[in-house]
């Protein structure tokens, strides 16, 4: 038994190295386009299109993946993306920045579903749930730690980029030296959407509007901070600040839903998220560091812990074997919402400024919990003998889904060769 820690250290420590490099530069690119003079709607569709390569590679890569195998997958991902990071600094331009944000999110959703197929397929039944709760923490944690990077060197120098495609070279070496034992399953049916707008309404669109607010606030948040005159170092703290609640709210919320209507904590988290979002704003406006950081950090524990708590919502209503299904639907709302949110919430910031970044996240807040409260009134929740405990569960991939407790060991489909 002392041997299973062991086997997962390779695959965690790689998920470190991408997560480190891979939150490094979505914060660096927006950065380093405030530096440039990029206009608000053009870093919107920059940061938007990074989301539109991982949902198109969400679908498509498990088919590349299943076809050349986990190793020659993850290198050829890894290498693309290490390149893409250097050839932000050499070819500074909008155009070519678009594209590159697409590659790279199609690489990194390649690379995490290697990763989390690879996981999965490692775990041992007695051990799946503790993996999935350390993974998460280890995806936090690192994401939390890139931020503040931003400050190690000038954003508009070359030694950032540099940084970010070590980090993506790094990833590398542990997965292909692992003994993690065969790859795991990374093709996995669908639950259609209307089907699960059906079983939960509350829960698909609670998918939808995390991703366009998260995606929102992580891909705009640091152009916002830059406009309101923070530095680089005050901006990576400020976002890092946002990572840290959402690991220290995600376990609360969770227990607490599993106590009561979990629709009730969708609701009070989502009106938290929006009346802190509206505060936000203003604290951007008077340049006030300390609020910042503390309105960062109640805002993403207010809204990130939502995603999991939504997929609870639907796993209550639903068979244990339709869980990945369910739920690999659920990682494509979410991720076409976080394409959408960066750019919608660009042509607000166009418009008035930084503060719009947190106007718009807060009207969708609104309006997702005025829509929870209706479907509260409208349908009864679910008898509490229906409930499975609460799991917190990364918004990343179908993959990693096997790693559930309450869902089947395995996905079903071939394995992939190594």
């Amino acid at each position: 038994m002392a041997r299973i820690p062991l086997r997962y250290m390779a695959i965690l420590a790689s998920v470190a190295f991408l997560v480190l490099g891979n939150g490094l530069q979505q914060t660096l690119i927006g950065l380093r386009a405030g530096v440039e003079g990029y206009a608000e709607e053009t870093v919107g569709v920059m940061m938007s299109a990074y989301f539109v390569g991982f949902v198109l590679a969400s679908v498509h890569a498990p088919r590349v993946i299943q076809r050349v195998g986990h190793i020659r997958a993850f290198a050829a991902f890894a290498s693309a993306g290490s390149a893409f990071a250097l050839c932000f600094a050499i070819f500074v331009s909008p155009g070519v920045w678009i594209l590159l944000r697409v590659l790279q999110g199609a690489c990194y959703a390649g690379m995490i579903i290697v990763v989390e197929s690879w996981l999965n397929a490692s775990a041992e039944a007695s051990w799946r749930g503790r993996v999935l709760a350390i993974y998460s923490i280890v995806m936090y944690a690192a994401w939390a730690i890139s931020q503040p990077m931003v400050a190690l060197a000038p954003v508009s120098g070359f030694v950032l980029f540099a940084l970010v495609s070590i980090c993506l070279s790094l990833a590398l070496v542990p997965i292909t030296l692992s003994r993690a034992g065969d790859p795991g399953v990374v093709l996995a049916t669908r639950v259609g959407l209307r089907r699960l707008l059906a079983i939960s309404p509350t829960a698909l669109s609670g998918a939808f509007v995390m991703g366009v607010a998260v995606g929102a606030f992580f891909g705009m948040g640091p152009v916002a901070s830059q406009q309101s005159g923070f530095s680089d170092a005050q901006t990576g703290t400020i976002l890092s600040a946002a990572l840290i609640g959402a690991l220290a709210f995600q376990w609360p919320l969770g227990w607490l839903s599993d106590l009561m209507d979990r629709r009730v904590i969708i609701f009070g988290s989502s009106v938290a998220g929006a009346v802190v979002a509206v505060l936000f704003g203003g604290t951007l406006a008077q340049g006030g560091e300390f609020s910042a950081i503390l309105l960062a950090f109640l805002l993403g524990g207010a809204l990130m812990p939502l995603y999991s708590i939504c997929l609870a919502e639907v796993n209550d209503r639903i068979a244990e074997s339709e869980l990945i299904a369910a739920a690999s639907a659920f990682v494509l709302v979410y991720g076409v919402g976080s394409a959408v949110g960066p750019f919608a919430a660009s042509l607000i910031m166009g418009q008035i400024g930084p503060s719009g970044l947190f106007a718009f996240v807060g009207a969708v807040l609104g309006l997702f919990a005025a829509f929870d409260a209706l479907r509260i009134r409208q349908r009864e929740k679910t008898d509490a003998s229906a409930k499975q405990s609460y799991v917190a569960t990364p918004s990343t991939s179908h993959a990693v889904l096997p790693l559930h407790e309450h869902g089947p060991d395995r996905a079903e489909g071939e394995a992939a060769p190594r």
